[in-house]
């Protein structure tokens, strides 16, 4: 991820430096899932694959693979995101993981230097999202994949408080033109046109419990990327009536709501 840590891109892509503190808690997935999504890439990447994780923040996709003694290159321009990653993976009494803070657009790294590429939730972030794509195409070996996440960060339900709540956000702040690519559908598309083959991979789901209290705390913290390119009293004003729709609907806000999540992953072969 590149740019500044600001309110939002300034010329860059958006940084997480003010999520470091909280981003575990609002889009990291449960041990069980994680362990599973490990699983998945482990299956397709084979024994021995050297892994360049592009937006690694605090390992919450390579903590897993680490754990497992699989070699995970990260690279991000958080350094609090970084340290947060370096400081569980201490706590874990892991070593401590090869981060580098870079550019996505300008990969440290030679040609055909890693052969599976994590792109897990980042390129919307990156306004030249191309010429990333190019990078990651660059360092890939011949025969290696790009794994893509897909769907939101979390992969709530869309039944779901959090899912509920944010979509009437967005229809009281208004559309707003996304800083990098616009949905999954066109990274894959921009891969597959240099030449990789996508395969989806079985999807990792699991079911726990939503509170529009919950919700509506995330929503007015401003913890999601979004709502930092928005300006604070046009998102206050309509945070605001967001609550007051939701006590007027829901008089119990802190009452669970089961939900079932998915994560999901691509492969895209080369």
């Amino acid at each position: 991820m590149t740019g500044p840590a600001a309110e939002g891109p300034a010329g860059g892509s958006i940084v997480f430096d003010r999520a470091a503190g909280y981003y575990d808690a609002t889009r990291g997935l449960p041990p069980a899932a994680s362990e599973q999504v490990a699983d998945r890439m482990e299956a397709v990447a084979g024994p021995g694959a050297r892994f360049l994780e592009i937006g690694v923040g605090t390992g919450r996709i390579a903590l897993p693979l680490h754990r497992r003694d699989r070699r995970v290159t990260g690279v991000d321009l958080s350094l609090p995101m970084m340290a947060e990653y370096r400081r569980k993976a201490a706590v874990a009494g892991l070593a401590a993981p090869p981060l580098v803070r870079a550019d996505v657009t300008r990969l440290p790294f030679r040609d055909a230097s890693a052969d599976v590429v994590v792109e897990v939730h980042v390129l919307h972030l990156v306004p030249a999202w191309r010429e990333a794509v190019v990078e990651l195409r660059r360092v890939l070996a011949p025969g290696g994949m790009v794994l893509v996440g897909r769907g939101s960060g979390h992969g709530e339900d869309p039944a779901g408080p959090h899912e509920l709540a944010g979509r009437r956000m967005r229809e009281l702040i208004g559309d707003r033109p996304p800083v990098g690519t616009r949905d999954d559908e066109e990274k894959l598309a921009a891969l597959a046109a240099l030449g990789g083959a996508v395969e989806q991979l079985e999807p990792v789901r699991w079911q726990s419990e939503e509170t529009w209290a919950g919700a509506l705390a995330e929503i007015e913290g401003r913890c999601y990327s979004h709502s930092w390119r928005v300006p604070k009293p046009a998102w206050a004003a309509a945070a605001g009536r967001l609550r007051a729709e939701v006590e007027a609907d829901h008089p119990d806000l802190d009452a669970p709501t089961r939900v079932t999540s998915e994560f999901q992953l691509a492969a895209v072969r080369f």
